[in-house]
């Protein structure tokens, strides 16, 4: 190898390593600045919203304002009434978990499903919504009175697993706009993404953590509360119209909980109804339930209806609770036979069959039990009252006359309420959202009275369906002249739409699953050089191993043996990790409708950058290092094809197998496909024009690209004289040159395009079977 060529291919060695590297950092750094830029202007609209808040306050301050006001996330224009009958479901061995469970959630309410253990509550979860594929379900379920399964709603429904399936590499806010972006309806833009991202930071409260990596066990990130609460973004991210929970409070402390639980009540705004199980809440979180359904031991009911309706029916039924006794501990003693009924005493016998008798003649009086007074004055008549205050007093804040509020005016007013000094940014950060929820032109210089007075009122708005439509119906009787459709414009900034909603197509799916790998793939560029380090390391060894401690000419095939197999040994337990490392995530995903393809594709092209790089560092250092006498370019190829057979043998044994399996399933793959089947002296045994010769070409990789580098050095480089070649070699080259180059499958095509024919068609083989077990295995799990 001359000089030239040396030096092209050590500039070339730098370039592969060093220039994806920095065309990423740059693309981090701009990422980074991106994701800054969105924190500031969340932290600017929080200041801004403060600010409004305390001007409404001033005017009237016995105004109930909401926390926050819903930007991204929708009303349901059809919410979904549920209701099932004799519900039940009955293993495969013929037992029943659950029998009987008749009732009811309506829509927007926030549901509690309770019992002791072995009642069946996760299991009625999973029946209601078409997740018992261990069972055969029975009884019937109605959406909004019309028989149908929930399953048929899926772009509708979110689920929230008991265990917190997260991207362990990403951010808090990345995780959910991806979800938004994923899981949205194709109009979705990316705007509408970041309104929902803002929405679901805010209602959760973890708008403080947005730009902190979730973090693993061992790379310590945010807390146990916290991805609990990120879990639950996820979902919610999707903006479904009824949300299951499995235990979303298990692990967590009562002030976490009770927080999770505010957050979804303040959901049930938009329409959304929350169905969750839950073990044993504090009594002033399941008083925050509009309905609970219990279960007793057996899977039947024993009540539902209004939360704070359960102690006065089972007290009806003769049970005293102790004054101290928190009353979701006491009913689920109660449930479980551990309290006695004074009227009925029999009931410690067999409680779950009394109980359950007892619902089935008193539920039809269950809602005479506990009724919630009517509150009188509306909010409607607040926004009216906050109306003409503002009108009242307008000409003190309109200092100029002008009939506009300046930047300058709403400082003072600012100032004026707050007793702070604002920003002029934060201000004209307030000044742009007044515009935009009256739908002007947010560069004006000023906004109306009517605006203004729109904008306070709107914060009041409650964005549930019910509440907008009625304050259509009354806008015309209102004496402000306010146009009511301003107040609400934020809050209904898209169309709504019912229960058939269009899932995002394979097209979105790629681009925004693309753009997430990317972000992870950056991520992970330590591990990435721990392996290229192995990598270098492995190619080093082998060739002072064949250049200094045991020479080896390299026009014999045995050095060639070692590499293809030590170079597919590396490939495939690298590839391992692409699906095996968060394949909880792919399944939770895949449930929600995500593209199995997508996710496929968006995987594999940015780990093919990393099989690229590590076999070009590989067969680099080995050429520098052993100079062959052929161009680097032909060299490289069949170690190519070697890296791209074995990494569709990782991906395959990743997608089917579990996780603590695969290394060594890898390990015994590459070996017997390359080091055992491989072997010159093998191959020669095995070619025998028969079954086992095809048995041999289909498996095994070494036995194509070793032929193509032996013959490559053979005829290019050519062999030295051959009375300086040892007996033994002699004879070895006599036997396997032939044996090469002219038997075998498709040596018609020649040993070079054989080789290549082949080793491209065990990759292409290998890769669609990595992703048909990906999208068949464990089937259950992603519907």
């Amino acid at each position: 190898m001359d000089k030239a060529h040396f030096l092209g291919i050590s500039v070339l060695l730098v370039v592969v390593l060093v220039g994806p590297f920095l065309a990423l950092y740059c693309f981090h750094k701009r990422w980074d600045l991106r994701q800054a830029k969105q924190a500031r202007m969340a932290g600017k609209s929080m200041q801004a919203q403060d600010f409004a808040v305390k001007v409404a306050r001033y005017f009237m301050p016995s105004i109930q304002i909401e926390k926050h006001r819903f930007h991204g996330l929708t009303a349901k224009s059809e919410p979904m009434d549920i209701r099932f009958e004799s519900l039940g479901l009955e293993l495969p061995n013929g037992t029943t978990v659950l029998s009987g469970v008749t009732g009811e959630f309506k829509a927007g309410t926030c549901c509690a499903i309770m019992g002791p253990s072995g009642a069946g509550k996760t299991t009625f979860m999973n029946a209601l919504c078409g997740k018992a594929f261990y069972g055969k379900p029975t009884g019937k379920v109605f959406i909004n009175e019309r028989e149908a399964s929930i399953a048929d709603f899926r772009p509708c429904v979110g689920f929230v697993p008991q265990d917190d399936i997260v991207h362990e590499c990403l951010t808090v806010g990345e995780q959910i706009q991806s979800a938004a972006l994923l899981r949205g309806e194709p109009w979705t833009t990316s705007k509408r993404a970041k309104r929902i991202t803002e929405d679901v930071l805010q209602i959760l409260q973890i708008n403080h953590i947005r730009n902190t990596v979730v973090g693993s066990v061992e790379h310590r990130g945010i807390s146990g509360g916290q991805r609990k609460r990120v879990n639950i973004g996820l979902e919610l991210a999707a903006d479904p119209t009824v949300l299951f929970l499995d235990e979303p409070t298990s692990g967590l402390d009562s002030t976490s909980s009770l927080t999770i639980i505010e957050s979804l009540k303040k959901l049930g705004e938009l329409g959304m109804t929350s169905i969750m199980v839950i073990h044993q809440p504090r009594y002033k979180l399941f008083t925050l339930f509009d309905e609970v359904l219990l279960l007793g031991k057996g899977g039947r009911t024993v009540y539902q209806g209004p939360s704070q309706g359960a102690v006065p029916y089972f007290q009806r039924l003769g049970f005293e609770i102790p004054a101290t006794e928190n009353p979701a501990d006491w009913l689920m003693d109660l449930i479980s036979g551990e309290v006695r009924s004074k009227i009925f005493p029999q009931v410690g016998t067999h409680p779950a069959d009394w109980l359950f008798e007892a619902w089935e003649q008193n539920k039809a009086q269950v809602g005479s039990y506990f009724s919630i007074p009517r509150n009188l004055w509306t909010q409607q008549d607040d926004r009216t009252v906050l109306a003409n205050l503002v009108e009242a007093e307008w000409h003190q804040i309109d200092v100029d006359e002008s009939g506009f509020l300046s930047l300058d005016e709403l400082t003072r007013l600012i100032r004026q309420c707050t007793g702070a000094e604002p920003k002029k940014n934060i201000v004209q950060q307030l000044l742009v959202a007044m515009l935009e929820v009256a739908g002007r032109d947010p560069d004006r210089d000023g906004v109306s009275r009517e605006d203004f007075i729109g904008y306070l009122c709107s914060m009041q708005v409650a964005a549930s369906r019910a509440d907008i439509l009625q304050l259509q119906d009354t806008s015309s009787s209102s004496e402000s002249g306010i146009d009511v459709e301003t107040f609400v414009m934020e809050a209904t900034c898209c169309t709504p739409t019912g229960l058939i909603r269009e899932a995002r197509g394979f097209g979105s799916h790629l681009f925004v699953l693309s753009h997430r790998q990317l972000v992870l793939w950056w991520r992970k560029n330590s591990e990435r050089a721990l392996f290229l380090a192995v990598v270098a390391f492995a190619a080093v060894l082998l060739a002072s191993m064949d250049k200094y401690i045991c020479p080896t000419p390299l026009w014999m095939p045995d050095p060639y043996l070692n590499l293809h197999t030590a170079l597919a040994l590396m490939q495939t337990v690298y590839c391992l990790g692409l699906f095996g490392d968060d394949k909880q995530v792919f399944w939770r995903e895949s449930a929600s409708g995500v593209s199995v393809l997508a996710f496929f594709i968006s995987r594999v092209v940015l780990n093919t950058v990393d099989l690229v790089m590590q076999t070009f560092v590989f067969v680099a250092l080995y050429f520098m290092m052993l100079q062959p006498h052929v161009h680097f370019g032909r060299f490289f190829l069949p170690f190519l094809l070697v890296s791209f057979v074995a990494a569709g043998a990782g991906y395959f044994i990743s997608s089917i197998l579990p996780v603590q399996h695969g290394p060594f399933v890898a390990s015994l793959v590459a070996f017997v496909s390359c080091g055992l089947m491989g072997h010159p002296m093998r191959v020669i045994q095995m070619m025998d024009g028969g079954m086992l010769e095809a048995v041999m070409d289909v498996i095994s990789i070494a036995r194509w690209s070793v032929g193509m580098s032996f013959l490559l050095i053979v005829e290019d480089q050519g062999l030295p004289p051959i009375d300086s070649i040892q007996g033994q070699q002699r004879l070895e080259l006599e036997v396997m040159i032939p044996v090469y180059k002219d038997r075998g499958m498709w040596q018609g095509h020649g040993y070079w395009n054989s080789g290549i024919l082949w080793l491209l068609g065990m990759a292409v083989v290998l890769h669609s079977a990595a992703f048909l077990g990906l999208k068949f295995t464990s089937r259950t799990k992603q519907i």
